[in-house]
């Protein structure tokens, strides 16, 4: 943050900057500069969500601009330069800048403060209009995000001044400063504004954030813009899909520029770029893209698909959450650890009737610390296994194969090999606890050690075969891991495939863009500790060797246990 912005923030805290018209507040026509700046009405904030968005925005690319200069054609970054009425137009700026902020949250505080800094580095010359009215760039900021529904956007969100019959440097000053803090609001939506908190206002598996623009660097990207129209439009996601998805939601709609009433499928594929605006901006030179509804796994290197494989995804109550982050590891011949929600529901109830899996699998224990303990001489009606970490060692039993990826998260999701075959055939592969089960795991770790290491499949397969067991091997590189949820996806040829809404993420997500959120059915809290479903003392009183017998069978939970979170 510069200086010039941190002393706006905190003048805004000291009460010395505007109360302006909150986005989506009509703005009158006619009214002095004191009833046009009271602070916003409740109409803005019922369209919108609690929580509010959080304060910090992610920078995005920006024009590497110090000191910004009016573009060709617009009024002079100094005060000393102008005419008289353009002159008169910068003080009722300024008069603009030093009124005593009014109400709002914390991403409009944000975007008033980053245009208080903007304003006064160039004295408060305007932006968007001259002494005559509106200029031509003004009315081209002004057309395009009014274009807002051609971006699955919604126009009514953003406060558009009128712009002809303006007179008077207080309107004028309003004027171009109004239309400034519309392009910070679109901005913001462009990027997911409208639902800041994906985790926490639809369900908690969504674990996804706006990709919000720096608001210092929108506007001064704005400024200097050689055209405004493809400026505005380029606040957008850069990604060729979500531009791919935009021409064929365009082709779905109404009117086919993004308005009138839509349809099912331009819904969905409005959702499909909703959800895109949550994604990164740059995905990785190399990176493993998991498209959760899909049940497909590609490997994009430069921008071009490398491998495609089939992968296994999390049951419906038991989802595989969606998220980014880095490759950490890839583990050889992995030590599995069995996630606290099987050793809860699973293998307790069967250590309360003689550990009948425990013996089946391999499993050990130990304690939190690291310390091996003799599960077999533990009174289970009376400790709690959550006390402990279970663990399966290598071997042909292993749960995990041969091979494990490790991305490390709250979600302790990883993907990894399974000895289950046949799952791959199934059309609808909601089969695991959570983790991703990979087809032909080998040929990704191929890929991933060739990019990292250098190593090649021969060389791999030795370590497979006669390497240390747990060999985890760290990444050097970045290559992010992306679990997406796309439920449409359009080709090079712009055929769109849809995919089933596996999870109800979609609805979710147009429930909110359509404003029905008491409709949205958020689910449980996946993260929440697991709670035994039963009371140790009656198990362990019950018929010996039932409760195991009953809770799962060998093959049933080796089954369920691949793949599963730890």
């Amino acid at each position: 943050m510069n200086l010039l912005r941190t002393l706006a923030i905190v003048g805004a805290t000291a009460g010395c900057l505007a109360p302006l018209a909150s986005a989506g507040e009509p703005v009158a026509k006619a009214e002095p500069p004191a009833a046009i700046l009271a602070p916003a009405t409740p109409a803005a904030a019922a369209a919108a969500p609690a929580p509010t968005a959080p304060a910090t925005a992610t920078a995005g690319p920006a024009s590497a601009v110090t000191s910004v200069a009016a573009p060709a054609g617009t009024a002079s970054s100094s005060t000393a330069s102008l005419d008289p009425a353009a002159a008169a137009i910068a003080g009722a700026l300024r008069a603009i800048m030093d009124r005593a902020p009014a109400g709002g949250d914390e991403v409009e505080s944000a975007d008033r403060a980053a245009l208080a800094t903007f304003y006064r580095a160039r004295d408060a010359a305007p932006l968007w209009v001259t002494p005559a009215g509106a200029s031509e760039r003004g009315r081209a900021l002004a057309a395009e995000i009014a274009n807002a529904a051609a971006y699955g956007l919604d126009p009514k969100a953003f406060s558009l001044p009128a712009l002809d019959g303006l007179t008077g440097p207080e309107k004028l000053a309003t004027t171009d400063y109004q239309l400034s803090l519309a392009a910070l609001t679109y901005a913001r939506h462009a990027r997911g504004g409208r639902i800041p908190q994906p985790a926490e206002q639809l369900n908690s598996n969504l674990d996804r954030k706006p990709q919000l623009l720096d608001p210092d660097n929108v506007i001064e990207r704005l400024a200097t813009a050689g055209d405004i129209t493809a400026a505005v439009a380029g606040l957008n996601p850069p990604h060729p899909q979500f531009e791919r998805l935009r021409q064929a939601f365009l082709a779905a709609s109404g009117d086919g520029k993004g308005g009138g009433k839509l349809s099912t499928k331009a819904k969905q594929l409005r959702a499909n770029m909703e959800m895109w605006r949550w994604m990164w901006d740059d995905l990785g030179e190399l990176h493993i893209f998991n498209n959760l509804p899909e049940f497909v796994q590609r490997v994009v290197k430069d921008g071009k698909v490398v491998h495609t494989e089939r992968i296994v995804v999390g049951q419906l109550d038991k989802q595989s959450s969606v998220f980014s982050r880095s490759l950490k590891s890839v583990v050889l011949r992995p030590r599995w650890r069995v996630p606290d929600s099987i050793m809860v529901h699973e293998l307790w109830p069967s250590l309360l009737k003689g550990g009948g899996l425990m013996r089946q699998h391999g499993l050990e224990i130990t304690t939190k610390s690291g310390e091996k303990r003799d599960w077999r001489t533990i009174d289970w009606s009376k400790e709690d296994i959550r006390n402990y970490h279970v663990w399966q060692d290598p071997g042909p039993k292993s749960a995990v194969g041969y091979v494990k990826f490790s991305f490390p998260s709250q979600h302790t999701i990883f993907m990894h090999d399974t000895p289950d075959k046949w799952m791959f055939n199934a059309k609808r592969r909601t089969l695991s606890h959570g983790c991703l089960r990979v087809r032909n795991p080998m040929d990704l770790a191929e890929i991933i050690l060739a990019y990292d290491k250098g190593l090649s499949r021969p060389a791999i397969d030795k370590l497979v075969k006669s390497g240390p067991l747990d060999n985890e091997i760290d990444m050097e590189k970045r290559i992010p891991v992306h679990l997406a949820y796309f439920t449409a996806w359009v080709d090079d040829a712009g055929k769109v495939d849809t995919f089933g809404d596996i999870y109800g993420h979609e609805k979710r997500v147009t429930q909110a863009l359509d404003g029905e959120w008491s409709k949205i059915n958020k689910g449980r809290n996946h993260l929440a500790p697991p709670k035994p479903r039963f009371n140790p003392a009656t198990v362990a009183n019950g018929p010996p060797g039932r409760a195991a017998k009953k809770e799962k069978s060998a093959g049933s939970f080796i089954s369920e246990a691949l793949g599963i979170n730890f």
